[in-house]
């Protein structure tokens, strides 16, 4: 298949996503953080098959481009209320979509499909799933420099990566009980990470982080 009409069903299924968010909160009135949970997650599902369907990084940049313009002139013409309709400051949409290209390169310079499976399945996964349940159970708050988080948030975000990190490396690269010290090391070290990120720099900083990690301990 030609690198355009792989660009072309990607862009068509990223956008699909951000339709089906919007939907949700014309139709059924879910609150901005849940679409933009859904817009999140769906796509960050989508963009987790690049490196099964996409041979060239040039597919990947050119979807990265064409979506920072989409959002930016959408934010700018006051569209997809699902996603830019919340009273904080956040980058956090565009940090997500060049954070794709930017593991794509990783991917394909190292061989390695860990390097963009693990970092972006963290983002994609363990990311919302804290937020969504930090703010639906608010349990034992605690604030860092005037932001409001939860151990609630922060054990799940812990909890998924761990899970991830298990699912995606393969424990025989590591010897003994080398393995078990690295995963919750780096889920740890993840989970504080994302704590102390604010205004959307989490999809920036916890890919990363977790790139850092699996090349120091690997």
């Amino acid at each position: 298949m030609s690198d355009l009409k792989i660009f072309l069903i990607y862009a068509i299924a990223l956008i699909l996503v951000m339709l089906l968010a919007e939907m949700a909160y014309r139709w059924l009135k879910l609150d901005t953080e849940w679409t933009r949970k859904i817009a999140h997650v769906g796509s960050g599902i989508v963009a987790l098959t690049y490196p099964k369907f996409v041979d060239n990084h040039w597919v990947v940049l050119a979807l990265t481009l064409s979506f920072t313009f989409i959002l930016y002139f959408s934010k700018k013409m006051g569209w997809f209320q699902s996603i830019f309709s919340i009273e904080r400051k956040s980058y956090g949409e565009l940090f997500f979509v060049w954070t794709t290209w930017f593991l794509f390169l990783i991917f394909q310079a190292t061989g390695n499909p860990i390097y963009y499976y693990i970092p972006f399945a963290i983002v994609v996964f363990a990311d919302p799933a804290a937020a969504l349940i930090g703010q639906s159970f608010p349990i034992r708050i605690y604030k860092i420099k005037g932001h409001q988080k939860s151990f609630g948030g922060s054990l799940t975000f812990f909890i998924i990566s761990l899970f991830i990190i298990v699912l995606f490396l393969p424990s025989s690269d590591f010897s003994g009980n080398d393995f078990g010290l690295f995963v919750v090391t780096s889920a740890l070290i993840l989970t504080l990470v994302e704590a102390v990120s604010f205004k959307g720099l989490d999809n920036l900083s916890i890919p990363i982080t977790a790139l850092f990690l699996l090349k120091i301990f690997m």
